[in-house]
């Protein structure tokens, strides 16, 4: 009896010993090439593929969900809930939700994991290789496209546009008030490539029409041209001045707006010419009236000195004649060279 005791519990000694050696040289078959692995391994022998998580017991702990979008060389890597530590081939690389654009092409392995949850385990291949461009506009809010199509506006962060293939894009610019700008972007490489478009303000624009054509126009005291103009202009508020010889100038304010024109048509009016016979009656009359004056005084003096009446009946007569042509000639010379000066 005591005999079949030892041999009862040499039996269950055995046993356990066989259990334990069946779980310490269990084989795990990877998924990749079929190899037979250890059941403890974590990467396959022959392939070096990871081979899957050991079974384990039924866990209580919730679920954590992920989800992967992979877009060329862009993959998109979101969890419920956030917050979740990503691994990519057994390496840390952030966060959930995480974008991650500098993966070579090929297939890697993902993990998932956030205290509390159930880890993630996972994988993503790489077919295509994109890259990125971050745009920045001086000044900010400008609306950016990308071969003509749009993309959004610039913050002071920029704005990203992601998920490009390799290759050559145009980038523009384009704000209310200026200059549309564009540039091109080659894409050779996953990095992504900063862009700084800067925009120059908008002109505006002047149409300047008279009647009759050929007067001189003047911005701000500047001369720009000559009528019949189209002229560019900055934004601001101007001066202007036309003018014309033989005509009347023309003055007013203009305002010159980003991206418009400001139409000025006017019609010159003419200055009259002065009355040139006026003057010249005007001139005789005065020296005609001068010369008789010293005619009149010599008369004068002559009388003054008379010894007959009859002399002085004569001289006194011959003065009062000048003095009277000397005074219808100043009033005539008076009144034309007036006239000349006031008549327009």
């Amino acid at each position: 009896m005591h005999n079949l005791g030892y041999l009862k519990s040499a039996l269950k000694i055995l046993l356990l010993i066989l259990v334990m050696l069946s779980v310490a040289w269990a084989e795990k078959t990877c998924p990749n090439c079929g190899a037979a692995n250890r059941d403890d391994a974590k990467f396959c022998k022959n392939c070096g593929a990871k081979l899957p998580a050991p079974a384990v017991k039924p866990t209580t702990l919730p679920r954590l969900r992920a989800d992967v979008n992979v877009f060329g060389n862009s993959v998109a890597i979101t969890s419920t809930p956030a917050g979740a530590t990503v691994l990519v081939n057994n390496l840390e690389v952030g966060k959930t939700p995480l974008e991650l654009t500098d993966l070579s092409p090929g297939r890697h392995e993902l993990e998932v994991k956030l205290a509390g949850y159930q880890t993630y385990y996972g994988n993503f291949t790489i077919t295509e290789r994109h890259s990125s461009i971050i745009v920045t506009s001086e000044p900010v809010g400008a609306d950016i496209y990308l071969n003509g199509t749009f993309k959004g506006k610039t913050t002071e962060k920029g704005l990203t546009i992601s998920r490009l293939k390799f290759g050559q894009y145009s980038v523009s610019a384009r704000l209310s008030g200026y200059h549309e700008v564009s540039k091109t972007v080659n894409l050779q490489d996953p990095n992504p490539v900063e862009l700084n478009l800067k925009l120059a303000p908008a002109s505006g624009f002047l149409s300047v029409l008279t009647e009759p054509d050929g007067a001189l126009a003047y911005a701000n005291e500047q001369q720009i041209g000559t009528t019949p103009l189209f002229i560019e202009l900055p934004p601001n508020r101007y001066s202007l001045v036309i003018s014309k010889k033989n005509y009347r100038d023309w003055t007013n304010y203009i305002q010159i707006s980003p991206n418009e024109t400001t139409y000025v048509s006017e019609t010159l009016s003419r200055v009259p010419k002065r009355p040139l016979p006026m003057l010249i009656i005007g001139l005789s009359s005065f020296t005609i009236s001068a010369i008789s004056a010293l005619i009149a005084e010599n008369s004068y003096q002559q009388y003054k000195q008379a010894t007959t009446s009859q002399d002085a009946s004569k001289f006194r007569s011959q003065t009062q004649r000048w003095d009277m042509i000397r005074n219808i000639g100043f009033g005539i010379g008076t009144v034309g060279i007036g006239l000349y000066f006031i008549i327009r």
